[in-house]
């Protein structure tokens, strides 16, 4: 059965639908492709297409720039150059803001920003067998492991700590005897973080971008495009007080150490608040659930910055932000999906901006921005 491809979605499959009517999502095809589906098969009420064969490429299709594309699972979207991906991941969030959060007004985005495919990524989660001492990443077709001994993709310190192997397995030795292997896939699973000058794996600290971080705590994996980031939360917050809600290590708290702003660092994980003390030294910290402290909150606020997982966020947090009457939300957001699930719920507000940064180039991620201001 032919099928062709209307848009993208979420996770960059393209959609389509079949005879009947349904639809259908096909997994790395493009806008304006006809498939050929060989195997359709049904995952939570969805029919999805794998297994097909392109009758009609689009003229965005290029090949893929890594060897191990279509086996390893790390990157599934290098069939478009970088700039296309940043465009394509435009138009699913823009898609997802109408059809999701059901804005029906025109909001300005500014230009995608992208950064090159090859070396850009300083932070992963490796994938171990102790038993074969092999390390990789979760292959695409199933839990298995695509041992690597290098990914094009990775910083080059982060390649050659994984082409000599035995710092990761030692790493991977002294978990597995502290939380054993994921019950899923019987990996155990190692974080490695680069930096200006070093690498933090088992928590060592280390410098990046001047910031404190270590491999425990999250912290951007997009070292080229994280300063145009923090560049974009800094020159739209306004006012003298700012709830910096889900702080982290501080990525956004540092912002305003100007002394000139009073901060409130609000991070439920106690080691990622120890860095964000060392790295906004000047905020208010506080280790606790965003909910529980936005309901002790008493004072007038007037930037609110939140930059949730990719769950997204609490109803209830939504309308303790929304009683602040804060000139100004910033909104950074993992998953537009859940991000625009959320935007529908900020009655009071109305998105005067947004902006994608592509800080996953290769891959389904997506990563955006946005500016709210009160709808007065």
């Amino acid at each position: 059965m032919s099928l062709k491809i209307e848009k993208l979605i979420s996770g960059a499959y393209g959609l389509s639908h079949d005879q009947q009517g349904r639809a259908v999502l096909v997994k790395s095809a493009l806008p304006g492709e006809v498939v050929e589906e060989k195997e359709i098969r049904k995952r939570a009420n969805v029919l999805i297409a794998e297994d097909y064969e392109i009758m009609e490429k689009s003229p965005l299709r290029i090949e893929p720039k890594c060897p191990y594309y279509g086996k390893c699972g790390g990157c599934d979207f290098l069939i478009v150059s970088e700039k296309d991906s940043a465009m394509l991941k435009e138009g699913i969030v823009r898609d997802n803001l109408r059809r999701i959060a059901k804005i029906d007004y025109d909001i300005p985005f500014l230009d995608p920003l992208y950064a090159p495919f090859y070396a850009y990524r300083s932070r992963c989660r490796f994938h171990v067998d102790m038993k074969r001492k092999e390390i990789g990443f979760l292959s695409r077709a199933a839990n298995s492991l695509f041992p690597l001994e290098n990914c094009p993709a990775l910083t080059e310190r982060i390649n050659g700590l994984l082409k000599e192997k035995d710092g990761i397995l030692r790493e991977a030795q002294r978990l597995r005897i502290l939380n054993g292997v994921n019950k899923k896939t019987g990996f155990v699973e190692v974080a490695v973080q680069d930096g200006d000058s070093s690498l933090s794996i088992g928590g060592n600290e280390i410098s990046a971008l001047g910031y404190k971080v270590t491999s425990e705590c999250f912290f951007q994996s997009n070292l080229k495009l994280l300063p145009d980031l923090l560049s974009f939360v800094k020159e739209n917050a306004e006012g003298n007080v700012v709830m910096d809600l889900f702080s982290g290590v501080g990525t956004f708290s540092r912002l305003f150490e100007d002394h000139e702003r009073k901060v409130y660092a609000v991070e439920k994980n106690p080691k990622c608040l120890s860095l964000s003390r060392k790295n906004a030294p000047h905020a208010l910290s506080f280790t606790s659930d965003a909910t529980l402290f936005s309901r002790r909150v008493r004072e007038s606020v007037d930037t609110v910055i939140l930059d949730p997982p990719r769950v997204g966020l609490d109803r209830d947090l939504i309308s303790l932000v929304e009683s602040w009457k804060a000139e100004r939300v910033i909104y950074v957001s993992c998953d537009s999906t859940s991000a625009s699930r959320d935007l529908q719920l900020f009655k009071s507000y109305r998105i005067e901006k947004a902006r994608v940064f592509d800080f996953y180039p290769g891959s389904f991620h997506e990563e955006c921005a946005f500016v709210l201001s009160l709808d007065r």
